[in-house]
């Protein structure tokens, strides 16, 4: 439910002081058009750039997309899609308030960008700005009825401590997207934290066994497991992903975490070993 936020890497920080010198990299492009009269004549060439990074950012290298979009806005200050593919490469990255920068800059551009106010709002929850991140999800809904959204509400609600709100939000974007993973394992997440551990347990038992379920998953299952009183299901469930040794260490950890009776030190405690995705 919780996000963290792991440092900054040497790869961001020297895509965050490079300068905006000419790049070898997209110095052989060439415009697919001439500029319109009027156009930032470099224009046509950041439009190219753009489709170049994009390419590279769906190989996997977020590093040099980075690159290739911080040069595309260099080329055209007014390309929306180069600071929107900056910001999410900056995530991918670790550099989260230079990603929120981009962000906000993308919005001066277009403040109703439904993608961007996500993005923004995602970026925003991992830097523990819970509120902040609420009001960009709620300004993209009214643009936009993406299922993602109402996850984003959730997660920012149950950082608030609101989860019977933050339940309501997963419980709509689940009516939207009725396999979305996610939206499931923070919901199971939210019950747990509110006191609810039968129907927690329930929710992640569908998420843990579900298709795209991953280790994360089945670990938020033991640990509602370990809660209800069941750490014998519990330790099967985690020695799926982990070592006798390292399973028994998981479980031991999951137990002391049973004396917590305040919701928000739960939720601080298990924020940073089992977050669920925005």
């Amino acid at each position: 439910m919780l996000r963290w936020r792991p440092a900054v890497t040497a790869a961001a920080l020297g895509l965050l002081l490079a300068g905006c010198a000419a790049d070898p990299m997209t110095s052989h492009i060439r415009a697919e058009r001439l500029p319109a009269e009027g156009e930032n004549p470099n224009a046509p060439k950041a439009e190219v750039v753009v489709r170049v990074a994009a390419a590279t950012a769906a190989r996997g290298d977020a590093a040099t997309a980075a690159s290739l979009f911080r040069r595309a806005h260099a080329l055209d200050s007014n390309n929306f899609a180069a600071l929107l593919g900056l910001a999410r490469m900056l995530g991918r990255l670790g550099a989260y308030d230079e990603a929120a920068d981009a962000y906000r800059a993308a919005l001066k551009l277009r403040p109703e960008d439904p993608e961007a106010l996500r993005g923004l709002g995602n970026t925003l929850i991992v830097l523990n700005q819970a509120a902040a991140a609420l009001q960009q999800f709620e300004l993209a809904l009214k643009k936009s009825n993406d299922a993602r959204l109402y996850n984003g509400l959730g997660v920012a609600s149950d950082m608030l401590d609101e989860y019977k709100v933050a339940q309501a939000y997963y419980r709509t974007g689940l009516d939207l997207a009725p396999d979305g993973t996610e939206l499931a394992n923070n919901l199971g997440l939210s019950l747990l934290l509110s006191g609810d551990l039968g129907e927690a347990v329930r929710v992640l038992r569908r998420v843990a066994g579900g298709m795209r379920a991953t280790a994360r998953h089945r670990l938020n299952l033991a640990l509602a497991l370990v809660l209800s009183g069941e750490s014998g299901a519990a330790l099967e469930i985690v020695r799926m992903d982990l070592d006798p040794a390292s399973a028994d260490a998981q479980i031991a950890w999951f137990e002391t975490l049973r004396a917590i009776a305040s919701p928000k030190a739960l939720r601080e405690a298990i924020g940073t070993q089992l977050a669920g995705a925005v």
